[in-house]
């Protein structure tokens, strides 16, 4: 990643309706602030040995399942499936962009689903972690989607 002066510098990349306060779903986003987002990674993502780049090392631990998505309808479909039971609770999930330049961003799991196209759309390579839990779900930019149990400290 790039150094803290770069994170969330371009809030613009996010998808618009995380942007316009006047949607009901973009009301419901919350953007992390830089200490937010070292914290939320420290006790997710940064639990994972790097293979390159912003990439887990799948090849060293277990996961619990790979997916590839084929167009952006399957993503959807997915995406719906993926975070169905977060749904079912009214969970919250964090989504984790690859490019630092955006903000990590919460929201209701229902609107991730809502908008599971516009988040491919701004940015193919993120995680989806679901607040609270122990998953952490890694969406590469080639449809690879790999669920995984965040190691304990």
């Amino acid at each position: 990643m790039t150094d803290s002066s770069s994170y969330a510098s371009h809030p613009e990349y996010l998808p618009d309706f995380m942007n316009d306060p006047r949607d009901d779903d973009g009301r419901q986003v919350v953007k992390l602030d830089l200490a937010e987002n070292r914290e939320l990674t420290a006790a997710s993502l940064s639990r994972f040995p790097a293979a390159r780049g912003d990439v887990i090392d799948f090849e060293s631990i277990s996961y619990e399942d790979r997916v590839w998505w084929d167009d952006e309808e399957h993503w959807t479909r997915m995406a719906t499936e993926l975070l169905s039971s977060y749904v079912q609770r009214g969970e919250r999930i964090a989504i984790i962009w690859g490019n630092y330049l955006m903000p990590t961003v919460t929201m209701p799991a229902d609107v991730a689903v809502r908008h599971a196209q516009d988040i491919l759309d701004a940015g193919p390579h993120f995680w989806i972690h679901p607040l609270g839990g122990s998953v952490l779900i890694e969406c590469l930019m080639d449809g690879q989607v790999t669920v995984a149990t965040i190691p304990s400290p």
